[in-house]
């Protein structure tokens, strides 16, 4: 029985996830939290954390939703009771306490909220009605909270569970904009992505943590000699020490203390690589999904080490290590036997592996009048009817292991006409119906703006910016895609995206497909607005012509066909 009236219109309860206080930890936690939001979306999963890692988790829509920020000395009594009376007034039915800390548990105990799921320890034991294992340095810590997350699930909402573990590392939800704005600032500086290796010499737990700098600067020039790009990456505090690095090393891009913590996984994205102490840093370029070489001295990868099979681990096996410590009484003999040499080694070793590697092949596809029966302004889930035959459809995509991922413009937001809860209403009752099918999308990316009311965007189709979003999440290979869609702006954005586009005659497709024939189907690159003949016509701009797609079927059965009959061809 579940804790939760899930059958109550969204959200049906509340949940809050108090997030870990570190960026590696919070990077760490965050599969889990996907996990819990995908596994139970009925339910609003808020997210409190402090100012330091609460960025990671900026870019996710519902059911998730980020409190404000904690303050920096949260167990004051001031701002502890504050904090306390804002989660009262949520009604939260459920918490998750992943900080070890006494004070986290004990405000979720003062708030009022009745399941507070946590690791024991820290004199919190007694206030925790769901208790996980203790914490243990001798296993990762991303399975000591996704253990952690399925305790607290199966209290809740007994039946479900969490989708099975990814070998690697999940991603930061980047917006469109992010992704744009890293793509210019390294155009900007000169910057190949391709060539590129992010050095991050800083670690703040201590100095058994960074391997010295002499080294990175050894590093660094031997980079430079064979013609490779180096971005200097870290926070405030390694400001100083990258420019004097770069300025030793003789070239290289600074990016430490200059940019965001989410700006520093946008530039991370798509770089060749990333060489970094165990720090932040290094489960950044992981969030990143950036290949990453981690030096480890006083800690142990075998509990915060990084995942995946785009990785390299490097430690000295000494009697004294890990010994978890900021500070040695000798010579930090765990890190200075370290060498260059075996660092440029399993850098070398890192890109023979990952060199050429392409994340998955996905189908992209429109939502009204292509998966979904055309109802224009969507607003009432129950007016959510899947196109005829979409369900078998999409049966034969996970069959063939082809991803797919609901892109959609959602102008009726900016058009105040239904706020984003109610999307999101609209969007449940979808996966809802699609569940029944036995298909699941691996992500909804919707555009919930308007060039006329508020402005333009970044990921509004035409722009390609909602394709490239998803991309980035999902380890998507646009340029062996296919975006299915019923309009120009479909077409034209998955074009600027590098997929193959696939017209169909659902919904405003017949209209399109006669506009293209007859030669008075327009793409308006000024405003960034599709338009075809007597349909959202935009004055001005340098207009083009749209080019025919590279299939047209009836519906989305017809385009699974021509998308299944290129691949066995």
């Amino acid at each position: 029985m579940s804790a939760f009236s899930l059958d109550a219109p969204w959200p049906a309860g509340r949940i809050v996830v108090r997030l870990p206080n570190w960026v590696g930890d919070a990077v760490m936690a965050l599969p889990s939290v996907l996990a819990l939001g995908s596994a139970l979306p009925e339910v609003e999963w808020l997210l409190l954390g402090g100012a330091r890692a609460r960025p990671l988790f900026e870019g996710l829509d519902e059911p998730f939703r980020l409190l404000p920020p904690l303050p920096v000395r949260v167990s004051r009594p001031g701002a502890f009771l504050r904090i306390a009376a804002s989660l009262r007034r949520e009604h939260a039915g459920a918490a998750l306490l992943l900080p070890p800390s006494f004070s986290s548990v004990l405000m979720a105990t003062a708030a009022g909220i009745p399941i507070r799921a946590g690791m024991p320890g820290d004199s919190r034991s007694l206030l925790l009605n769901v208790p996980g294992a203790p914490a243990s340095r001798a296993r990762h810590l991303r399975d000591q909270y996704r253990a952690l997350a399925a305790l607290l699930l199966d209290r809740i909402a007994p039946g479900r569970s969490l989708s099975p573990p990814n070998e690697g590392p999940a991603r930061v939800a980047l917006r469109p904009k992010e992704i744009a704005w890293a793509t210019t600032w390294g155009i900007d500086r000169g910057l190949d992505p391709s060539r590129t290796v992010a050095l991050a010499p800083g670690a703040s737990y201590g100095s058994t943590k960074r391997w010295p700098e002499e080294r990175f600067l050894a590093l660094a020039r031997d980079l430079l000699a064979s013609r490779r790009h180096v971005l200097w990456i870290g926070g405030d505090d390694e400001r100083a020490a990258c420019r004097r690095l770069a300025e030793a090393a003789g070239g290289g891009v600074v990016a430490a203390g200059e940019v965001s913590l989410r700006g520093s996984v946008a530039l991370l994205a798509g770089l060749r690589a990333a060489v970094a102490n165990d720090s932040g840093a290094m489960h950044l370029a992981q969030a990143a999904g950036t290949p990453v070489v981690g030096i480890f001295g006083s800690t142990a990868p075998e509990w915060t080490g990084p995942v995946g099979g785009c990785q390299e681990t490097l430690r000295v096996p000494v009697p004294c290590a890990p010994c978890f410590s900021p500070r040695c009484p000798t010579r930090v003999e765990c890190l200075t036997g370290v060498t260059v040499d075996q660092v440029r080694g399993a850098l070398e070793r890192l890109l023979v592996r990952t060199e050429g590697r392409r994340g998955r092949p996905a189908v992209f596809l429109d939502r009204d009048g292509v998966l979904l029966d055309l109802v224009p302004y969507l607003r009432d889930p129950g007016r959510v009817c899947l196109a005829p035959g979409a369900g078998a459809a999409l049966r034969r995509l996970s069959a063939a292991d082809l991803p797919f991922v609901v892109v959609t413009n959602q102008s009726a937001v900016a058009r105040g006409m239904l706020d984003r809860a109610g999307l999101f209403r609209v969007h449940l009752q979808m996966l809802r119906l699609l569940e029944t099918e036995g298909v699941r999308p691996v992500g909804i990316e919707f555009c919930p703006h308007h060039p006329q009311h508020g402005g333009p965007c970044d990921c509004r189709k035409p722009s390609p910016g909602m394709l490239r979003r998803a991309a980035h999440r999902f380890n998507l290979d646009l340029a062996c895609s296919v975006m299915v869609g019923d309009s120009h702006s479909d077409l034209e954005a998955g074009r600027r995206a590098g997929c193959r586009v696939i017209l169909v005659r659902t919904g405003y497709g017949r209209e399109t497909e006669v506009a293209i024939a007859a030669g008075t189907a327009r793409y308006d690159s000024e405003t960034e607005v599709a338009i075809a003949a007597g349909v959202d016509r935009v004055e001005s701009g340098a207009e083009k012509t749209m080019r025919p797609p590279w299939a047209v079927a009836d519906d989305l059965v017809g385009a699974v066909d021509a998308i299944l009959a290129a691949l066995e061809a």
